[in-house]
């Protein structure tokens, strides 16, 4: 299976996540479409939750996922259709998996004129929150024909909380 990068976040260090302070600009864009959705109806009051989740559709534009709870485990599938293991980072924490998928849209031929293309640059992140802690040093990942796998085993002894002042080391995940 194509190997996908993880980021392992053990400890607090002084350096914020990059991926946490990526998320947090997706969501201030949401959080700014939200509004404008509210502004655009006449600010009419009762649709926050309707524009908040049109608003997500539209930024975020989320990947259909699954999180199941094994004995040992939790495992994440998630579909990534078009991207390449190189352009997947998942970083995990003692209570949470992010994934980060970006590709970027390159012109394929000079020769062709394109009369119109659906091809562009995507940016994709989706947040797990754990509902135990893990072991970060027991996580794989692996991308095979447009579908993430993330497998975390589950820790004996709590784990501390993770911060957004934590700082990650980034690995390799095996490909299919």
């Amino acid at each position: 299976m194509p190997n996908v990068a993880v980021q392992k976040v053990e400890k607090a260090q002084a350096e914020p996540v990059p991926v946490l302070e990526a998320i947090k600009r997706q969501f201030d864009e949401v959080r700014r479409r939200a509004f404008d959705l509210f502004e655009q109806r006449g600010r009419e009051l009762g649709h926050d939750v309707d524009d908040w989740l049109k608003a997500e559709q539209e930024i975020l534009g989320w990947p259909a996922a699954e999180f199941a709870e094994k004995k040992a485990n939790y495992e994440v599938d998630m579909t990534l259709p078009g991207f390449d293991p190189k352009e997947v980072e998942v970083t995990v924490t003692p209570t949470e998996i992010i994934v980060h998928a970006a590709t970027r849209h390159e012109k394929k031929s000079e020769d062709a004129h394109v009369l119109w293309s659906e091809f562009s640059s995507k940016d994709v992140y989706r947040r797990f929150e754990l509902p135990a802690a893990i072991d970060v040093d027991k996580t794989t990942a692996t991308l095979e024909n447009g579908m993430l796998h993330v497998i975390a085993s589950k820790t004996a002894a709590p784990a501390p909380a993770a911060t957004p002042a934590q700082q990650g080391k980034p690995i390799k995940v095996a490909a299919a």
